[in-house]
C-alpha cells in the first residue's frame, strides 16, 4: 500500500479519497530530507503547495455527497465544515489557529466548523512539524488559498444557479448572498454543484485584506478547551489501543552503556509481567540505545518490575562527562586567549592599557526540557507495518526514523497525531518512538510505551551549557570602549559546537563598539544535546 493511503488508514472516507486523488496525480519524489526541506523552504520563509487534489466531490456511506475542494476543507450537507489542523499540537494553539485561517478565507461560520488532525502526509500538506515558531509564518499562504479558493468553488456555483457574476456575490458566515436580488444560498445547499466547480488557478484568488478579517484578531476559545478541562482522552499518553499492554525501558546511566546481564528470570516471574528482554539498539542517541524493556498488564506492574531490575552496565565506551571537570577545566582555558578567533575588530590590548578592566566568569548550566507529558509512544506492529500515537513535534521525521530502525519501506509506517503536552524542543527528537516500534514488533500486541519522569530528565537532549570569560574595558571618562569574550562550548564532532552551543560574531555588544575580541574554545562532549526554545538567546542574554 502506499504511503498515502498508510498515512491515512485511521481518517474518515472522505480524505481517504481526497488523497487517493492526489496520489493518482503525484510522482514518485527522489528527493532526500534535506533537499525536500530546501525545495518547500524551510529556510526561506513560506510556501505554498498543491494540495487541489481533486475528487471535490465524494460520497459518504448515507448516499450524500460532502464538497471537498482540497486536503484541508470538507463541508458536509449538514452544514458542518471539516478543517484539518496539519500539523503537531504542543500546546501553542495551531490546533486552533491553522483552521481559523483557513476558515477566514472560507468565510465560514466557525460555530460549525470542527477540527481534527490530519494525517501524515508531506506531499499533500507540506511541513507537518513544529519548532522554531515557523507553524504559522510558513503555512500562512498555504492554509489562506486552500479557504478562499472553497470559497470561490462556491461564489461561482451559486453565481451559476443565478445566472449572476460571481463578482455580485459575496458571502458571510457560511452563506452566498446575491444583495441585487435578495437571495442566499448556504455552503450546504451549494456542495453538490460546488463540486462540479473546475478548482481555481492559485493566481486567480482574491484573499483578504487585514481590515476585512472577522475571525482572525478576535478572541476565540481553543478548539481542545472543554476537553482539556473534563479530562477527556486527548494526549498521548491517553491512548488506549484494544488488548493494549504497556512497557517501560531501562537505558544505562551514562550515555553509551551496553548491558552485559540483567536479572531478567526474576523480572519475569513478577506479578503482571508479561516479557522482559535486552534491546541491543542501533547505538544512536536519536534512535535506539541499548537497554531492558518489560511489557506487562498495567503500567504500575511495569513500573515495579523496572525498580526491581538489577543490571550489569559495560560502561567501557560510555560518556565520562563531568560537569565539575568541566568548570575547572573552562576557568583555566578562560585565563588566556581561545583556540579559534570569530571577530577581532580594532585593538583590545591597547583600547584597555591605560584604563580600567573589569573581568568576570560567568557559567550556566545543561537544562533538561521536562515536560509535563513525559516522553510515551503507544505502537502497534501488525499485518508486516506499525502504526504509532506519538506526541511528536516531527512526526514525519518519526516516521522516517522508525522505518530505519525497523528496517520498513516508509509506506509500511503510519504517525497519528496526539496532542502533546509541551513540547519546548524535547520532541524535536523521536527515540522514544523508535523504541516504542522496537518493543512493539517483538510484542506482537499493541503496547504503550512510557518514560518515567527520572527516565525524562536523565535521558535528554538537553540545553548545552557554557562558559564566558569576559572582560570589558573603560576609559578614563567611564565609558565602555573594549569587550572581550572566551566564550567555551562543546562540542559532540570535534568540530562544530554541539547543537544551541554556538554563537554569533555579532552577539550583543560586539556591533556597537571599536575594540572586540570574541574567541572560542571547544570542550569535548558525549552528552546529547538539542533544541531548547532558543539556546542560543537564552545562554547569551545573562552574561
Amino acid at each position: 500500500m502506499s504511503s498515502v493511503l498508510r498515512s491515512i488508514a485511521s481518517a474518515d472516507d472522505d480524505i481517504r479519497e481526497i488523497l487517493r486523488a492526489a496520489e493518482a496525480q503525484t510522482k514518485g519524489s527522489t528527493f532526500d530530507r534535506r533537499t525536500f526541506l530546501k525545495v518547500v523552504g524551510l529556510a526561506s520563509g513560506g510556501f505554498v503547495l498543491a494540495f487541489y487534489v481533486g475528487a471535490p466531490n465524494i460520497a459518504n456511506a448515507n448516499g450524500k455527497s460532502t464538497f471537498a475542494p482540497n486536503a484541508f476543507i470538507r463541508i458536509s450537507p449538514d452544514g458542518t465544515i471539516l478543517i484539518y489542523s496539519k500539523g503537531p499540537e504542543i500546546g501553542q494553539g495551531i490546533k486552533t489557529a491553522f483552521p481559523l485561517i483557513v476558515a477566514e478565507e472560507l468565510d465560514a461560520d466557525w460555530a460549525h466548523v470542527r477540527v481534527e488532525q490530519a494525517p501524515i502526509n508531506p506531499a499533500v500538506y507540506g511541513r507537518q512539524s513544529a519548532g522554531g515558531s515557523r507553524s504559522i509564518p510558513m503555512s500562512w499562504d498555504q492554509l489562506r488559498k486552500a479557504g478562499a479558493s472553497a470559497r470561490a468553488m462556491l461564489v461561482s456555483a451559486a453565481a451559476k444557479e443565478w445566472n449572476v457574476a460571481a463578482s455580485e456575490c459575496r458571502t458571510a458566515s457560511s452563506v452566498v448572498y446575491h444583495d441585487a436580488s435578495s437571495r442566499q444560498l448556504t455552503y450546504a445547499a451549494l456542495s453538490n454543484k460546488a463540486a462540479a466547480v473546475p478548482v481555481p488557478d492559485e493566481s486567480t484568488l482574491r484573499l483578504k485584506t487585514r481590515e476585512e478579517y472577522k475571525l482572525l484578531g478576535t478572541f476565540v476559545t481553543g478548539v481542545d478547551n472543554h476537553a482539556i478541562v473534563t479530562g477527556q482522552p486527548l494526549f498521548g499518553i491517553d491512548t488506549v489501543l484494544p488488548n493494549m499492554r504497556y512497557a517501560v525501558f531501562e537505558k544505562c546511566p551514562a550515555v553509551g552503556g551496553k548491558v552485559r546481564n540483567a536479572n531478567l528470570d526474576q523480572i519475569k516471574k513478577m506479578p503482571g509481567v508479561i516479557d522482559a528482554f535486552v534491546v541491543d539498539g542501533t547505538g544512536k542517541v536519536n534512535e535506539v540505545m541499548p537497554g531492558v524493556a518489560i511489557v506487562a498488564s498495567s503500567t504500575w506492574a511495569a513500573l515495579r518490575a523496572k525498580r526491581a531490575l538489577e543490571i550489569d552496565w559495560d560502561e567501557s565506551d560510555a560518556s565520562k562527562d563531568s560537569w565539575s571537570k568541566a568548570v575547572a577545566e573552562a576557568r583555566e582555558l578562560g585565563k588566556k586567549e581561545g583556540d579559534e578567533t570569530l571577530k577581532r575588530v580594532g585593538d583590545f590590548d591597547r583600547a584597555v592599557a591605560d584604563g580600567k578592566v573589569v573581568e568576570a566568569f560567568y557559567s550556566y548550566p545543561f537544562v533538561a526540557h521536562a515536560p509535563m507529558e513525559p516522553q510515551n509512544c503507544t505502537a502497534w506492529f501488525h499485518d508486516g507495518g506499525i502504526e504509532l500515537w506519538a506526541p511528536t513535534q516531527t512526526p514525519d521525521a518519526g516516521l522516517i526514523a522508525v522505518a530505519n530502525v525497523l528496517g520498513l519501506a516508509q509506506e509500511k509506517v503510519t504517525v497519528h497525531q496526539v496532542r502533546a503536552g509541551g513540547g519546548f524542543g524535547r520532541r524535536l527528537i523521536n527515540d522514544f518512538m523508535c523504541e516504542a516500534a522496537v518493543i512493539a514488533k517483538r510484542a506482537g500486541v499493541p503496547i504503550k510505551l512510557t518514560w518515567t519522569r527520572e527516565d525524562d530528565m536523565q535521558h535528554d537532549f538537553f540545553r548545552v551549557g557554557g562558559f564566558h570569560s569576559l572582560k570589558g574595558g573603560i576609559d578614563k571618562s567611564g565609558k565602555l570602549v573594549a569587550w572581550a569574550d572566551h566564550f567555551i562550548t562543546f562540542t559532540a564532532d570535534g568540530e562544530k559546537p554541539t547543537s544551541g552551543g554556538d554563537i554569533s560574531p555579532e552577539e550583543f555588544p560586539a556591533q556597537l563598539l571599536p575594540n572586540v575580541r570574541l574567541t572560542q574554545t571547544k570542550l569535548p562532549l558525549k552528552i546529547p544535546t538539542g533544541p531548547w526554545r532558543a539556546p542560543r538567546s537564552c545562554a547569551i542574554a545573562f552574561p
